[in-house]
């Protein structure tokens, strides 16, 4: 992976969208998870029998899992969407070359049109 590359991701990663989508489910889904798996403990307020690294990680895995889906899903760069940040393409088919900025919409190749695929240069 080149270093570009890394540093787009992270910014990606840490965008406002991308987090807030992800504490969002990880509230939603490790709640749902941490009451189905600890709920009598968690209603009674057992302490003594929570697994707190359980409970931790309940929340843990369903925001990284949306972390991962969201980053890759806005690194597809779909034509007509804003590009989330600065970057240059790449067709997929063709191998036409594009500058894109931060919420600039994304083009359409003029060879591929709307069979578009972009990646990364």
């Amino acid at each position: 992976m080149k270093m570009h590359h890394f540093k787009i991701y992270c910014e990606i990663i840490v965008s406002p969208s991308v987090i807030n989508r992800a504490l969002k489910v990880s509230l939603i889904v490790g709640t749902t998870l941490n009451l189905i798996n600890q709920g009598e403990a968690l209603v009674a307020l057992d302490v003594a029998n929570v697994s707190l690294i359980k409970l931790g990680f309940t929340y843990f895995v369903p925001f990284s899992v949306t972390t991962y889906t969201a980053t890759t899903m806005k690194l597809e760069f779909l034509i007509g969407t804003k590009a989330i940040v600065e970057a240059d393409l790449i067709c997929k088919k063709c191998g036409y070359e594009t500058h894109v900025q931060e919420n600039e919409l994304i083009p359409e190749c003029p060879a591929c049109g709307i069979n578009t695929h972009w990646k990364l240069k």
